[in-house]
């Protein structure tokens, strides 16, 4: 873990006069350009707060911020924004990677966390070519040792139409009733930022009226999409526009099946790459196993697709060679798509499809 005192650094950071925002925006060092944190909010007129220190450990970052306690007018306040450059001190943000930010304040009565979200420290999320591009379908709680066990009753459906995105997240309330929250977000790179409605007092299923369902706010999902079909995620809650809650999942998509899903990928495939006109077929067959963490598929004209994970779930990584010549590595994989590259370093997707 790395502490960096940022006091003497003196820029604005948040208090508890209303809601924060937190984004990535750039900064030049040494004539380079690089992503750097930026905190937008409002103080009481001269209460704004200042950086304390920040903590980075990995891809979690931690901001405390400090307000004054006196001479604070409460009647009026102002806006700010205060910039968090770790490349100051040595610890640059990754482009192409994306951080868990949590911004805690000791301003009003209940000092603690205002803020968390994920941040891609690509300057330009929405131009990343190589983002994971999510298999619409149902998702389900997973075991990871980033977030720890699976939730046996939570899952989400998702529902990807270019760049927005539509999720349905289940589960269960406090009391055991069962719960559904719904929302919908553009894509930003690798992640999206879900605002979630509880949908309460609906009619039954046999109900002739049809009368519309209350919304109900209060609840956020954040997702980081690892590849097409597996995505870490952050419910957040807030109350008071402030986040006081935050617990980690992580989604898969699997087949229906109860055994290994790795083995549901025989029949057609199509390999695209940028020149949409270089089409490539294979029909895979029944694979075979190498070894615990290895399946190979073979296509009748010499091709193999070549997987590799570590328990039962979708492969984290496959090689498609043609003989003893590679044609693709995918490090993208879902149920139905793997995107990776060319030996050219081309961009190509192998896709499954249909028989006609």
């Amino acid at each position: 873990m790395l502490r960096i005192a940022l006091a003497s650094v003196a820029l604005c950071a948040a208090s508890g006069a209303g809601a924060i925002g937190v984004r990535v925006e750039p900064a030049t060092s040494g004539g380079t350009l690089h992503p750097r944190i930026g905190i937008i909010g409002k103080a009481p007129t001269n209460c704004k707060p200042s950086v304390d220190h920040v903590t980075i450990d990995g891809q979690d970052i931690g901001i405390v911020l400090h307000s004054p306690k006196v001479g604070c007018w409460t009647g009026s306040g102002s806006g700010y924004v205060l910039h968090v450059d770790p490349a100051e001190v040595g610890a640059t943000m990754t482009p192409g990677t994306v951080y868990r930010v949590s911004v805690f304040s000791d301003a009003g009565d209940a000092p603690g966390l205002v803020t968390f979200r994920l941040l891609d420290a690509t300057l330009d999320p929405p131009a990343t070519p190589d983002a994971p591009q999510p298999e619409n379908g149902f998702w389900w709680s997973q075991d990871s040792a980033e977030t720890g066990p699976a939730s046996r009753s939570t899952g989400m459906s998702l529902e990807a139409q270019g760049g927005q995105l539509a999720v349905g997240l289940f589960g269960f309330g406090d009391a055991g009733n069962p719960t559904w929250y719904f929302g919908s977000a553009r894509r930003q790179g690798r992640t999206a930022v879900v605002p979630l409605l509880e949908l309460r007092n609906g009619d039954p299923l046999f109900s002739p009226t049809g009368s519309r369902p209350s919304a109900v706010d209060g609840l956020r999902l954040e997702l980081e999409f690892l590849s097409p079909a597996r995505a870490r995620a952050w419910l957040v809650r807030s109350d008071d526009r402030r986040d006081i809650a935050v617990r980690a999942f992580t989604f898969a998509r699997s087949n229906f099946s109860n055994i290994d899903a790795r083995v549901d990928w025989d029949g057609r495939w199509v390999l695209v790459g940028d020149d949409a006109g270089a089409l490539r077929e294979f029909e895979f067959a029944t694979p075979t196993r190498q070894d615990a963490d290895t399946l190979r598929f073979f296509d009748a004209s010499g091709a193999t697709l070549e997987c590799r994970a570590s328990g039962s779930g979708v492969p984290r990584a496959c090689t498609l060679s043609g003989g003893a010549s590679p044609i693709a590595e995918f490090d993208q994989v879902g149920l139905d798509r793997l995107d990776g590259r060319g030996t050219n370093g081309e961009r190509v997707r192998l896709m499954r499809v249909s028989r006609p």
